[in-house]
């Protein structure tokens, strides 16, 4: 197995969601990018139909929600709506400040983590981590 997982990455901050592509990609992974709710379920989907569906999803907790405005705790609807689909998505939710209760809100509801935006090496630490608890050895 030759290609890295494929991951989906939704944040509304244009900085950070290159920064984290760029990373992921210079690391092997395939990753597709949404900068809101709406955007991030749409790829979800389409990738749901295709032959390569996605392996791993990480999303930013505040950002625009479905109705298309800025929400505290998008992040949690999105996560909702992708565990329905897919029980077993690994999904890591993204902040840019330490909320402890939403990381914990964020855990109860499915997330197999948490992270702090701008810790590019941890969080592909905690990707490697994540993708080889969840994948079955082959």
């Amino acid at each position: 197995m030759d290609t890295k997982a494929k991951i989906l990455i939704v944040d509304d901050e244009p900085l950070i969601l290159r920064s984290m592509q760029k990373t992921l990609l210079r690391a092997g992974y395939d990753v597709e990018t949404g900068d809101n709710c709406t955007a991030g379920l749409e790829l979800f989907e389409v990738a749901q139909e295709s032959e390569r569906p996605f392996d791993m999803a990480l999303l930013d907790l505040n950002m625009p929600n479905f109705e298309g405005r800025e929400a505290s705790g998008a992040g949690l609807e999105l996560l909702s709506r992708l565990l329905e689909v897919r029980p077993d998505l690994p999904v890591v939710v993204l902040s840019a400040y330490d909320e402890v209760n939403k990381a914990r809100e964020a855990v109860t509801r499915g997330a197999r983590n948490y992270c702090v935006k701008g810790r590019e090496q941890s969080l592909l630490e905690m990707i490697e981590k994540v993708l080889s608890t969840s994948t079955p050895e082959s």
